[in-house]
């Protein structure tokens, strides 16, 4: 026969589950503000950049912005395992927030092609004399004709680097995006149940797709185009998807979901516990992670004891 549970032990769980919560709340409610470009600055930088820095921004800010979210998301499956409502559940819904971490190969593959696109230009204007006009001959001045030239010409060759490094990197970010939001609006998905164990309603998942139609981004790749830009199709899809998730999609997921929690908190909290002193967590601005009493350092992201204070 088991032992029953001390009143110590339960307010040490209740407690635990009062920072896990607080800690999600938190980093729904604030959101990195990286997110996303606007239609103006990603033109502008776009073409003087010849594209390299919208592809490698992009990649960083998204990165950074999916990490926040799966890092809220995380607290709040541990919560939900601890709250110990829905421990069928619990399983399915660990390895959904798990899912959502985001891949580094998005950012790592962004970085090399673009390594790779100026390095060729590089090694290829050591053959001849650099200049802007001979830089656009092989970019937006290209008279591409697969019929007539051959693919090892001097400037046939640096466009067609150009046009597919680009695209493979724009379209791996756009996949990128795609995958994260599927992966959070399943996350949702499995913790619906533990949200109506608290009698309290659903969070409501779109289901609409993910990308950002607008006429003027696509106006604006229909231009680039013109000017032999076709990597810009893929830079507008994975703009757009970027810009929807980051403004709309993962807004309102967001508040919805600190919506609950603060409705759980309002709603089932007994006054024993109001009397506890606040946990301690980690004074890292990017962890928050809750602490035990005696930890020397984040179990989480590992700062040190220099990081730690009572909030």
């Amino acid at each position: 026969m088991s032992a029953p549970t001390s009143p110590i032990s339960a307010v040490s769980v209740a407690d635990h589950c009062d920072a896990l919560a607080a800690s999600a709340v938190r980093r729904l409610e604030s959101p990195s503000d990286r997110g996303s470009w606007g239609l103006l600055k990603t033109v502008f930088l776009g073409v003087v950049s010849f594209g390299l820095i919208p592809l490698l921004a992009w990649s960083a800010r998204f990165r950074d912005y999916a990490r926040d979210d799966s890092e809220a998301i995380r607290d709040l499956a541990e919560w939900a395992k601890f709250r110990g409502r829905q421990p069928a559940a619990m399983r399915s819904l660990l390895a959904a927030a798990e899912e959502t971490v985001p891949s580094p190969l998005p950012r790592v593959l962004a970085i090399v092609l673009a390594i790779l696109i100026a390095g060729v230009f590089a090694i290829q204007f050591t053959h001849v004399p650099f200049s802007l006009d001979n830089l656009l001959d092989a970019t937006y001045s290209h008279d591409f004709c697969p019929e007539q030239s051959s693919p090892f010409d001097r400037p046939e060759f640096l466009y067609r680097v150009w046009v597919a490094g680009l695209s493979v990197g724009y379209a791996v970010q756009w996949l990128h995006v795609r995958m994260h939001g599927q992966n959070v609006k399943r996350f949702v998905s499995q913790f619906n149940p533990v949200i109506t164990a608290e009698n309290l309603p659903a969070v409501r998942v779109s289901t609409r797709g993910w990308v950002y139609f607008r006429p003027l981004w696509i106006m604006t790749a229909v231009i680039l185009s013109m000017y032999h830009a076709w990597w810009s199709i893929p830079m507008v899809l994975a703009g757009m998807a970027q810009r929807r998730y980051t403004t709309l999609t993962a807004k309102r997921l967001r508040k919805e979901l600190a919506r609950r929690m603060r409705d759980v908190a309002m709603t089932d909290r007994s006054p024993g516990f109001a009397a506890v002193a606040p946990p301690r967590r980690c004074g890292n601005p990017r962890c928050l992670a809750p602490l035990h009493p005696h930890a020397r350092f984040c179990t989480r992201c590992g700062s040190k004891l220099i990081w730690m204070t009572n909030l």
